[in-house]
């Protein structure tokens, strides 16, 4: 299969349903977490632009909660997803772009959690995509950005009475590792659907990642690291800061725990 199709798209449509039966209640309980920390910083009413929304696990109980929220991702068929769960009066659109080529700007808040950074997969696309998200936002807007630690990088499986589910994920070389799917969809009347998807993934150490966002133009708001414990990442509150980089990138960086 190859590896440079948009990851996902070819099992977008039971993409939930194997995220459910994985991980359900933790998915849950970070979402409820999640939105809690951008509802305690913007009123309802503010734009967000949600970076690789998928099918919009955030996006849609932000546009619930009365936000204007711009959903963004690079895989049409999982924004086609969100779209069937669209409801009359939300302020909800999609924008089918990578995070690093999106050119829209006045957003009081973004989003790029949920390992958003792993699909980018050079230097050169971090900072565009980091500089596509300090482009997009307001004086003063604010960034929640995730980075997955190495230990997230490991295989995984599930099988239920619904879903068989095999993942992994081996290295390639240093940083860049290759995702493996597998999964086999059990239907109602004892039919199957079996679908496989590949594609390549990185690791990026929190250090690098915090020196580019200083150099972006970011500032460090909030470490809500601790808030989000077990999940495997860092978590930070960026803020957009009035100049476009930080005259020294070393001694501005974020003290980041490893």
């Amino acid at each position: 299969m190859p590896v440079n199709r948009n990851p996902h798209s070819s099992w977008a449509e039971v993409y939930d349903l194997a995220y459910d039966r994985s991980w359900g209640e933790f998915y849950n309980r970070l979402t409820v977490a999640t939105i809690k920390v951008i509802t305690d910083r913007i009123r309802p009413g503010g734009s967000i632009v949600d970076f690789g929304a998928g099918t919009g696990r955030l996006s849609i109980p932000l546009a619930d909660k009365s936000f204007e929220v711009t959903a963004v991702d690079p895989c049409c068929e999982m924004l086609c997803q969100l779209k069937q769960k669209k409801r009359e009066g939300m302020k909800l659109r999609t924008v089918c772009s990578k995070m690093q080529d999106f050119k829209e700007s006045n957003f009081d808040f973004a989003l790029c959690v949920f390992t958003v950074l792993l699909y980018l997969l050079d230097e050169e696309s971090l900072k565009k995509a980091l500089s596509a998200a300090h482009g997009a936002l307001k004086p003063d807007g604010m960034l929640l950005i995730d980075i997955p630690s190495r230990r997230i990088f490991q295989d995984y499986s599930r099988k239920d009475d619904l879903i068989e589910r095999f993942v992994s994920v081996i290295e390639e070389n240093g940083d860049i590792y290759r995702y493996q799917e597998k999964l086999k969809v059990s239907g109602p009347i004892g039919e199957e659907s079996t679908y496989s998807d590949e594609f390549k993934i990185r690791y990026w150490p929190s250090e690098y990642v915090s020196n580019t966002l200083v150099t972006t133009g970011f500032i460090l708001e909030a470490d809500l690291t601790d808030h989000f414990s077990g999940t495997g990442s860092h978590y930070w509150i960026m803020k957009k800061a009035e100049q476009s980089a930080a005259p020294d990138g070393n001694s501005a960086a974020l003290h980041c725990r490893r």
